[in-house]
């Protein structure tokens, strides 16, 4: 017991000068705190002591001055940015204090300004020599950057301008509500509470009607195999074997009405957070080989579905969108077969407009029509009446193309992975779609149609 008491009273002797400094530098750190004082350029505050002053050193001048009121009050105010020190002395040369000036610009002016604007925002401004910090939170990116110019505007801070631009093929476009300031020595650490996100859904539909009608007697040659120049649906080969060349010669009997239309039709959808931009792209990429002093160059032309947007919410919910949509189709008609070069159909829009949450806008549409008429003829011989329809041909053609593009925004959250419904085939035995048969459902026995027709492929060598 006696050597157990002996130990703890050693411990306790050991531990008395870590005790000891940790005090000491608990309070010599709260007393430099202490000493440290804040002003404003242009601030003044008095200093009161229960000694009198004798001498004031104060370490920078032109940061911070002194004046001396009575023998035992100061007053000391801010000139410009920065530190100095300041040091007080009574007539023995004794210390009666000693203080640390922080001279900072007056931000109360801006505070009011910001208070007056934004009363429903939580905003701090805080300083330290020339570098300011905005914190707090708001409730939209539009208010975030708002206070964040107004801010830098009234510090008058130098600042540079950042724009967002679209490139397509030569041209340029800027997403001018997307343009931005950097402000140097202002920091916003304001935070959002709640990060909008917009999510657009396309709509583009085309329908192209065309209509061709082909009547009368056409006159051509044969190649030197003896095959046909031309020819096609509605064409009729007569030869003329008699008299003038006959083997050159043949006559085609043109009867041709046809009559097609089609329809495309995309939905691309695209989600984006407010403020930033977005693309989609649902095709490929077309190589083009060009050559150029004996050097080959190769290109990439993209085309399918595409899609380039930019959102912002603003205060009041309100969406400014900007789109580029595309919707583009490699043309078999009109491309080079001989050099290799592809020409693309598209159709493309570009437009910048505001919406509120759910609404729909129609950006673009077009109605083209085309109507073109031909009448080919042997000279004399096709103006005479009536026979003279053997010598002529007349050739009609009509085209209409509409299309119209739909932008729908909405507002959205994230939702729960299980709550997702991904696109699934629905396979389908290809025995019952070779004889157009109806697959039962599960659970239920095949009809006989589909077991007979089971046993005869499957005893013609078809797997069953």
């Amino acid at each position: 017991m006696t050597r157990s008491k002996h130990t703890g009273r050693v411990l306790l002797i050991k531990l008395i000068p870590l005790i000891s400094c940790f005090y000491i530098l608990f309070f010599s750190t709260l007393a430099r705190a202490q000493d440290t004082i804040n002003l404003a350029i242009d601030e003044a505050r008095p200093l009161k002591y229960a000694t009198p002053i004798d001498t004031v050193f104060i370490a920078n001048p032109d940061i911070a001055d002194y004046r001396v009121v009575k023998g035992n009050q100061i007053i000391v105010f801010g000139r410009a940015v920065g530190q100095s020190s300041l040091l007080l002395f009574d007539e023995r040369g004794r210390t009666i204090d000693s203080k640390m000036l922080v001279i900072n610009k007056d931000l109360r002016f801006i505070r009011q300004q910001l208070a007056a604007r934004f009363p429903n925002d939580a905003i701090q401004l805080t300083n330290l020599g020339d570098q300011v910090v905005l914190s707090g939170t708001v409730t939209s990116e539009q208010t975030r950057k708002d206070i964040y110019y107004l801010t830098g505007e009234l510090l008058q801070k130098e600042f540079e301008q950042e724009t967002i631009s679209w490139e397509d093929d030569d041209d340029s476009y800027d997403i001018r509500f997307l343009n931005s300031r950097t402000y140097r020595g202002l920091i916003n650490n304001i935070e959002i509470k709640e990060t909008k996100q917009v999510s657009v859904r396309l709509t583009i539909a085309e329908v192209s009607h065309s209509f061709i009608q082909h009547l009368g007697v056409k006159w051509g040659t044969l190649n030197s195999e003896g095959n046909l120049l031309g020819g096609g649906n509605g064409e009729f080969l007569s030869m003329l074997n008699t008299g003038l060349n006959s083997r050159n010669i043949a006559r085609y009997i043109n009867a041709v009405n046809d009559d097609s239309m089609g329809q495309i039709l995309a939905e691309p959808s695209l989600s984006v957070i407010s403020g930033e931009t977005a693309s989609f792209l649902a095709g490929g990429e077309m190589p083009i080989i060009t050559f150029v002093n004996d050097s080959q160059n190769i290109t990439y032309k993209e085309f399918g579905v595409k899609l380039d947007l930019a959102a912002e919410v603003l205060r009041d919910d309100k969406i400014n969108l900007t789109m580029m949509p595309e919707v583009s189709a490699i043309d078999p008609q009109n491309s080079n077969t001989k050099l290799d070069i592809p020409a693309f159909k598209t159709r493309r829009a570009r437009t910048t407009v505001q919406l509120g949450d759910g609404e729909s806008f129609v950006l673009g549409g077009l109605l083209n029509s085309e109507d073109r008429e031909a009448l080919s003829k042997i000279p004399l011989a096709g103006d005479i009446p009536v026979l003279g329809a053997m010598f002529r041909n007349t050739r009609d053609e009509r085209q209409k193309t509409e299309l119209i593009i739909v932008a729908t925004v909405n507002l959205i959250q994230p939702v729960q992975p299980q709550t997702i419904q991904l696109p699934r085939l629905k396979l389908r035995n290809s025995l019952l779609r070779f004889f157009n048969l109806k697959k039962p459902p599960p659970g239920t026995p095949p009809p006989p149609v589909n077991r007979r027709a089971t046993s005869i492929l499957g005893a013609a060598g078809f797997k069953r």
